[in-house]
């Protein structure tokens, strides 16, 4: 597909592929370049096999608005590009952490912490790789807000001190929601909550769109990506101006 997206631009086009198993990125120069050369070529490339693109799902814009890809918002911001977690991924997780907080109220705490740290360590390692300091501490700060709350249905007649020494102190620091455990050895453990911007930000470098893990001729290529400097060097294009991503 990318072979076929490529043979119909020439130099200056700025033509660009990008995919995720059956999601992809075309990135162009101009609007016209992509709706027509770049999207006809790939409507008969998938044709041929008996595909075809989502009018709905399909969506040609300027980048400068941004659009939505694999839960991500891409934007661009002057020269700079900006990877964030969509609104609705947001607005989802707040929800889901809502709703298992409030099923929650007559749960032990130990409970709700084992509930709530596999959602949030899971959520914020799959952003892990954009621009998402600032949604991790505004995710935080919300969680922080409902577990207070949490803790105030649970005990309306206790002051606040009470509820903070109760809840929030286990792990040795106020406002951290904690709870002091035993293991099955008799060991005393502290549980406590995960904070999504404790998450270290490591951004994603492309693969390369012909290599393959289990063909040895990459061996050395994949080996370069999992060392420390392929981790954390950033060797991306810029992006183009406009792009086509079927949502």
């Amino acid at each position: 597909m990318e072979q076929v997206v490529k043979a119909v631009a020439k130099a200056g086009d700025k033509v660009n592929f990008v995919r995720y198993a059956d999601d992809f990125i075309v990135t162009g120069a101009t609007r016209e370049l992509l709706e027509q050369k770049v999207k006809p070529a790939l409507t008969a490339f998938l044709k041929q096999r008996g595909l075809e693109l989502s009018e709905q799902k399909t969506v040609i814009t300027p980048i400068q608005s941004g659009f939505d890809f694999l839960g991500h918002t891409l934007r661009k911001y002057g020269v700079t590009l900006l990877i964030t977690p969509a609104k609705g991924k947001v607005k989802h997780l707040r929800q889901k952490i809502k709703q298992r907080v409030q099923s929650a109220l007559g749960l032990p705490q130990e409970t709700l912490l084992r509930q709530l740290n596999p959602l949030l360590r899971g959520w914020a390692n799959y952003y892990r790789n954009g621009a998402s300091k600032r949604t991790f501490s505004a995710v935080d700060h919300y969680v922080f807000r409902i577990l207070w709350r949490w803790a105030t249905r649970r005990h309306p007649k206790k002051s606040a001190a009470w509820r903070l020494s109760q809840y929030f102190r286990a792990a040795g620091q106020d406002w951290w929601f904690s709870v002091r455990t035993q293991s099955a050895t008799g060991e005393s453990r502290v549980l406590k909550l995960y904070r999504l911007a404790s998450t270290t930000i490591e951004r994603h470098i492309k693969v390369r769109g012909d290599a393959h893990p289990y063909d040895r001729r990459y061996t050395e290529y994949f080996a370069k990506r999992r060392s420390f400097l392929g981790r954390t060097c950033w060797s991306g294009r810029t992006a183009s101006t406009w792009s086509a991503a079927p949502a």
